[in-house]
């Protein structure tokens, strides 16, 4: 009987250290983690990009250290970059930079910083190596601008957190557009056309505006395409490069009008950089190039692309009445007027590489 009980009684110390033990495991300073935000940008410049050597005055990342324990802790943060430029050839290897901080505190709550943090003028210190070649391509890139080259450009971050906890990575990525023309091709300028002209034009941005404005008898290109209201202000994106004129207060016979299109690229400081074409005017007629209507300008650009290769499938469209229905089908699936224009574009561009059949 003495010998139960004491088994009983040893019972509740041994329970009491099953539950002990795990709690002291758990509060050893570990699983901090980083969250990361960043500026949504298609321009970055050099001191963006190397902050162990120029002092930038932009926010390009903010890194977010977590330390939920009740002690802090000592960390590194380790920060690679990878470059794809958009040319598809680059006389650098893919990881152009590698940055290592010193040891810095993380107190209880957590630490929160930024780019500007790092390297010169920084309270976080650290040593960056930077790949001689790229940075020299990069530099000699950006002398005119100083933006760098179009292209992908993506950051590693990695916490480095002590204790033997794991460490905690995040990538972020900029895709970079460095547009430095906009070429407006068609209609050419001081073009008559009809009321449904199909712009096309050569811009490089992911976004664009197209503007048509009426201009008077007494007014210089540049004076109309201020005008208020414009007939049409066309957002373009996708790198869109071409647009079939509809959606807009209708152009009206005998009049002209001047068009201009814009790219837009969002800069490191939040605005939109603008590269603007050349204005051109056009003269709207009841007679230009056959027919009055959004289908038979689509049909009249075929024409103009396949025309000479296959005179008699166009000979056997106009002399047997068919049209266009309205309704673009593309690989098994519907698509809109402005996926058809753009595909015509690359028609356009394909040249004679591009075959043409009709059934």
């Amino acid at each position: 009987m003495q010998a139960v009980l004491k088994r009983i009684r040893s019972l509740p110390l041994v329970v009491a250290g099953l539950i002990l033990l795990p709690q002291i495991v758990f509060a050893q300073p570990c699983s901090p983690s980083t969250v990361i935000s960043h500026i949504e940008a298609q321009q970055l410049s050099l001191a963006d990009i190397d902050f162990q050597h120029f002092r930038s005055t932009t926010v390009l990342f903010t890194l977010q250290v977590t330390n939920t324990q009740p002690s802090g802790f000592d960390a590194t943060i380790e920060i690679g970059l990878d470059v794809q430029l958009a040319s598809g050839s680059q006389p650098f290897p893919p990881t152009v930079m590698n940055y290592m901080s010193n040891p810095f505190s993380v107190p209880p709550g957590g630490r929160t910083f930024t780019n500007l943090n790092l390297g010169a003028g920084g309270d976080i210190t650290g040593h960056l190596d930077f790949d001689a070649q790229a940075k020299d391509y990069l530099k000699d890139n950006a002398l005119g601008t100083g933006i760098l080259p179009a292209g992908t450009y993506i950051f590693h971050f990695t916490l480095h957190a002590p204790n033997n906890c794991p460490d905690s990575t995040r990538d972020i990525r900029f895709v970079l557009e460095n547009p430095t023309r906009v070429e407006l091709r068609s209609p050419r300028d001081g073009e008559t056309t009809n009321e449904f002209p199909l712009f096309e034009f050569y811009q490089e941005s992911d976004r664009a505006v197209l503007t048509v404005a009426e201009k008077n008898p007494d007014q210089s290109n540049e004076d109309a395409i201020t005008r208020k209201p414009p007939m049409i202000e066309q957002e373009l994106v996708g790198g869109q490069n071409s647009f079939l004129y509809s959606g807009g207060r209708p152009l009206e016979i005998g009049k002209t009008y001047v068009w201009q299109v814009v790219s837009k690229v969002r800069g490191t400081a939040g605005k939109d950089n603008d590269v603007a074409s050349s204005i051109w005017s056009l003269t709207v007629s009841n007679s230009p190039n056959g027919g009055a209507s959004a289908n038979d300008a689509i049909l009249n650009q075929l024409e103009e692309i396949f025309g000479q290769r296959y005179p008699d499938i166009f000979q056997q469209i106009r002399t047997r009445g068919f049209s266009l229905t309205g309704s673009n089908r593309f690989n098994g699936g519907t698509i809109s007027q402005s996926e058809l224009l753009n595909l015509i574009h690359q028609l356009r561009e394909l040249g004679d590489s591009a075959e043409l059949s009709f059934e």
